[in-house]
């Protein structure tokens, strides 16, 4: 075996093995040799002078940190127990078999190399995602290189006076991001794109408003503190976005724009026939777009709520409240992000995204649906249509030549899909994610974690067996606003002890993205998505630990201020002697979840001289059906009892109070208020 040196004619630096018929020198003791390099890396084997180490031509390939620790030192003797210390010191596999140690430590040094500069990447990643910098002329640039963006400066005029006064340009293959600073600080920012749409052109001015809002002064921000972090997560968008593109051919924004148009059109019909509803004709545009979003085909939103980029809403908390909007107000939204991602990461084939404004049919709803379609519909039969694929134009070295017919070439089409992302994340059971990958095709792994340990993780250490029955514990304080007609302005604290039993736990998964090939796979879902977040919310609202009053009364001015003057109040009340406001006892609700194969909540608390047992089902859209209990009238036609306060209610309206509310503990309330 040779050395890695390459040496003239003369037998020096040849080990033995490389001339079978050559004697052994005796005195050519390396430990490269296989029947001395034990002898030499062992304590008790024979010892070599450094006069014959420096014949070994192995010497020269080693750096000079091998072979002496400090210039001028004498290298190290590779026949000493300290010489094998510090190579495995340095990581290096001292089997030395059949290996050179040139060969050894450059192998060493580029494995060094490879992992230094992974762990510098990681570090790199990470400082990225815990604080992107702040807004400055250096800051922004360096935002815009990392997301492959071209930057480019400019000045905003002539003369010296405007010698601070700049531009940035952040350009990519599609669109274009101005930012303009005067005196270190964004003065204007506005977002273009190279070709002309009337498409992206209808929206261009809200996202350029978001972007210059992230880069403004807030109250309580000084130019020292105003940080890169909301307009980093937009323009990753617009650069993700701008980077999937294929100029020219395919256009991710256009795309992207393409949706809205479609979804929009849908909207304004569900709003339309909503209008013609004369139960609902006291309702505002507002309260029917809020309407439409939670029980139609949602509402979509281009460049709302801070964030660029297209978002179908489809559930709100505080729905049925007049006073709910759709931007803006108190409350959670539950929505879909629709985006662009690339196929490389996946192992799946997926339907390419298509750039169309025509997915579903000019009259919407379809002239002659087919008899399946019609036994199989719970609503309006919508004419969804198909858009012809999106091509790519070939490259030049792969056009044909003159003469040849250009179909017989395939044109390519993108490595790019649609992706929705869930916000927030659903949890549902393992059927109905399932059934949402089956509507997407998508394949994703199912997680062994069960539904309600999904819903309220286990707090680590604690004990917990998943194949047993689960109990939770909560106390709430529930304002209660029992004669609001009458004038009350100021809410009813009750005192609530809640128990939830999972008595039979089944596997959850939590949705948080799938790839669609077309809107209808989104509507497709709805009502399975509305399901369960309204299920969730309504158990948070009575078991999820949080901070501050209790969800599930309508915001107004009475409520903000029960939190601040509590206090105070409870003070003057004890020394006044009048606690009849805030009820001093306790009431008890223990609710026993059911996941499968439907959500059913079943309800007991204290009712008269017995104990109330209601059995509810959150159905499909989050609708709330009572499907037994031992207080209300026997059938949907028959008055309750005559104990009650005020008008008389059924089965189904209790069940809408309970959709109004979105609270157990408020619901119990008002049917103890009703009827006992």
């Amino acid at each position: 075996m040779s050395t890695p040196m390459r040496h003239g004619p003369s037998q020096q630096g040849r080990t033995p093995s490389q001339h079978p018929a050559a004697a052994p020198t005796p005195q050519a003791s390396t430990p490269f040799s296989n029947s001395q390099a034990v002898a030499a890396l062992s304590p008790h084997g024979p010892r070599s002078s450094p006069q014959q180490l420096k014949k070994s031509p192995a010497t020269g390939t080693l750096p000079s940190g091998i072979m002496s620790s400090q210039p001028g030192n004498p290298p190290l003797n590779f026949d000493s127990p300290s010489a094998a210390a510090a190579l495995g010191g340095l990581g290096l596999d001292l089997n030395l078999d059949n290996i050179s140690v040139g060969g050894l430590v450059g192998g060493a040094n580029r494995s060094d190399e490879d992992d230094r500069k992974k762990r510098m990447d990681a570090v790199i990643a990470a400082l990225w995602a815990f604080d992107t910098g702040r807004v400055s002329n250096d800051g922004l640039e360096r935002l815009a290189v990392h997301l492959g963006l071209e930057c480019l400066w400019e000045p905003a005029g002539t003369g010296s006076e405007n010698d601070n006064n700049k531009v940035l340009i952040m350009a990519g293959r599609t669109m274009f991001v101005e930012v303009s600073i005067k005196n270190y600080v964004v003065y204007h920012a506005s977002l273009s794109f190279n070709e002309p749409s009337s498409r992206l052109d209808k929206h261009v001015e809200k996202a350029s408003a978001i972007l210059f809002k992230d880069l403004t002064l807030g109250p309580g921000e000084s130019q020292l503190t105003k940080k890169l972090s909301k307009f980093r997560a937009n323009l990753e968008r617009l650069a993700t976005l701008d980077r999937l593109s294929v100029t020219p051919g395919l256009n991710c924004h256009e795309a992207i724009a393409g949706i809205w148009e479609s979804l929009e059109r849908l909207h304004r019909w569900d709003v339309q026939r909503l209008r013609e509803d004369p139960t609902l004709s006291d309702r505002t545009e507002e309260n029917l777009r809020v309407i439409a979003l939670c029980s139609r085909h949602g509402c979509p939103l281009m460049h709302a709520r801070d964030r660029i980029g297209l978002t179908l809403d489809y559930w709100k908390q505080y729905r049925k409240y007049k006073s709910t909007l759709i931007e803006g107000g108190k409350g959670k939204t539950w929505g879909i992000l629709i985006d662009c991602a690339s196929t490389n990461d996946m192992n799946m084939v997926y339907n390419p995204v298509r750039v169309s404004d025509k997915w579903v049919g000019p009259d919407l709803v379809k002239a002659n649906p087919t008899e399946d379609e019609v036994m199989s519909a719970t609503g309006p039969i919508l004419d969804w249509l198909e858009p012809p694929n999106t091509l790519l134009q070939p490259a030049e070295e792969n056009k044909p030549e003159t003469g040849l017919d250009m179909n017989a070439l395939s044109a390519p089409k993108p490595d790019v899909v649609f992706m929705a992302t869930f916000n927030p994340p659903v949890v549902v059971t393992h059927s109905v994610a399932m059934e949402i990958y089956k509507i997407s095709a998508f394949n994703a792994p199912l997680s062994g974690s069960t539904f309600d340990n999904l819903l309220f993780p286990v707090s680590e250490g604690a004990n917990y067996d998943p194949s047993e029955p689960r109990v939770l514990k909560s106390t709430r304080t529930v304002p209660v606003f029992l004669d609001a007609h009458k004038g009350q302005t100021e809410p009813i604290l009750k005192l609530h002890s809640n128990t939830l039993l999972v008595d039979k736990p089944v596997y959850g998964q939590i949705v948080t993205h799938v790839p669609i090939s077309h809107p209808k796979d989104l509507i497709m879902m709805l009502p399975m998505l509305r399901q369960y977040a309204f299920l969730s919310l309504l158990l948070a609202n009575s078991f999820e630990s949080q901070e501050g009053t209790p969800l599930g009364s309508e915001p107004n001015a009475a409520n903000e201020s029960t939190s601040s003057h509590k206090t105070d109040r409870e003070f003057e009340d004890f020394m006044s002697g009048n606690r009849g406001r805030n009820s001093p006892e306790c009431l008890k609700i223990d609710v026993v979840l059911t996941a499968h194969p439907i959500p059913r909540l079943q309800l007991v608390f204290p009712f008269g001289q017995t104990a109330a047992m209601i059995n509810l089902e959150i159905q499909l859209d989050g609708k709330v059906h009572i499907v037994s209990d031992n207080i209300f009238s026997e059938s949907e036609n028959e008055t309750s009892q005559s104990k009650g306060k005020g008008r008389l209610l059924t089965r189904k309206q209790f069940a809408e109070k309970l959709e109004v509310c979105e609270n157990l503990g408020i619901w119990v309330e008002f049917i103890k208020h009703k009827l006992e």
